[in-house]
């Protein structure tokens, strides 16, 4: 014989708010009776006393709900959400025989499946783009040594020159080996938005010294416009990454004798961080590739001044990661502009 169970809606809140992934319980007419924290985070709203209908759209959960209860059956659901970013779950439905309660009980848990897809796809796409990008320097290495090894032997002169060109090619894939990892890295993380707080208004002024050799090279002047102190919620490290990437480039496009800005300013509950060249531009059709990755409007210009073609496809999956996005605009002959927008912090 089996013993009843007298458990009360509290008991069975505590006991949900022990379950570390996003779990709720419902009663036999669809109604939420518990909810624990993550649910409501993830779903971002308060789940209690919702019905499971209006609160989880998805008409595969809700039927195995229904069978939950009409049947006892326990069942695994996938179930994605697209919205503020990509996620995708297992949802577990598990009816409970709660024999005292006047209504069935049943239990969902999601557990996010986000981190391991994210490294499948990580493995598929490096190794995509490693070998399709790497096939030229290493194209390039080979014809030297080929050279080295026959005509330029015995020529001390041309051994000299081609052992230059070789160390920039290794430099050329070391760059982009680093990069692929960076952005391979931020992509699994994508998921999971930061928390920390952090100044734009001190980071463009770091960013400004640690570029300051490559500007005085370029004959480049790095000003900046921005207010005593810009504070986002963000990554310190990553959004450092962002505008020096931005910087950086605009340096290397701003052409001799022009400046670069590093401007910003709070909008509502938005903080909006601009860098704008006056270099010769970009034309419009380009603009709305421009942050996928390896995609180059001259591919030659790129490479000869360093660059690895990733540079804006890590500043666009970082900024989505901090819940946030970058605006691009461009005129021929006059410069362009890259804003990035992100959650501020309310003082």
């Amino acid at each position: 014989m089996n013993a009843k169970i007298n458990i009360t809606r509290e008991q069975i809140a505590r006991f949900i708010e022990a379950i570390a992934d996003p779990a709720l319980v419902v009663k036999g007419d669809g109604l939420i009776i518990a909810v624990n924290q993550n649910a409501n985070a993830l779903f971002e709203q308060h789940l209690l006393n919702h019905n499971i209908s209006l609160a989880v759209r998805t008409p595969a959960i809700n039927s195995a709900v229904a069978e939950a209860f009409s049947q006892e059956k326990s069942s695994v659901v996938q179930h994605q959400l697209h919205a503020p970013i990509s996620r995708s779950f297992d949802v577990f439905i598990t009816p409970l025989n709660m024999m005292e309660q006047a209504s069935p009980l049943a239990l969902l848990t999601f557990k996010d499946l986000t981190y391991e897809e994210q490294i499948e796809r990580m493995r598929t796409d490096f190794v995509a783009n490693a070998s399709h990008e790497l096939r030229t320097p290493l194209a390039s290495l080979a014809g030297f040594i080929e050279t080295l090894q026959g005509a330029a032997k015995n020529d001390p002169k041309a051994k000299d020159e081609f052992l230059k060109l070789m160390k920039a090619q290794a430099d050329r894939m070391a760059r982009l080996i680093e990069d692929l990892l960076s952005l391979s890295r931020i992509e699994t993380t994508e998921h999971v938005a930061p928390s920390g707080v952090v100044d734009l208004t001190a980071m463009a002024k770091q960013t400004r010294d640690l570029l300051q050799g490559l500007a005085q090279e370029a004959k480049c002047e790095v000003k900046l416009d921005l207010p005593q102190s810009l504070r986002v919620i963000g990554d310190a490290n990553q959004l450092s990454q962002v505008i020096y990437n931005l910087v950086e480039n605009a340096i290397k496009y701003a052409g001799t004798n022009k400046s670069v800005v590093m401007s910003g300013a709070a909008q509502g509950n938005t903080a909006i961080f601009t860098v704008r060249d006056f270099g010769q531009g970009i034309e419009q059709h380009h603009i709305p590739r421009l942050t996928e990755r390896f995609y180059r409007v001259s591919a030659q210009d790129s490479r000869m001044r360093g660059g690895t073609g990733l540079g804006l496809a890590i500043a666009k999956h970082i900024l989505k990661r901090h819940r946030g996005k970058i605006q691009i605009e461009s005129k021929l002959g006059e410069g362009s502009s890259f804003s990035i927008h992100l959650p501020a912090v309310l003082s």
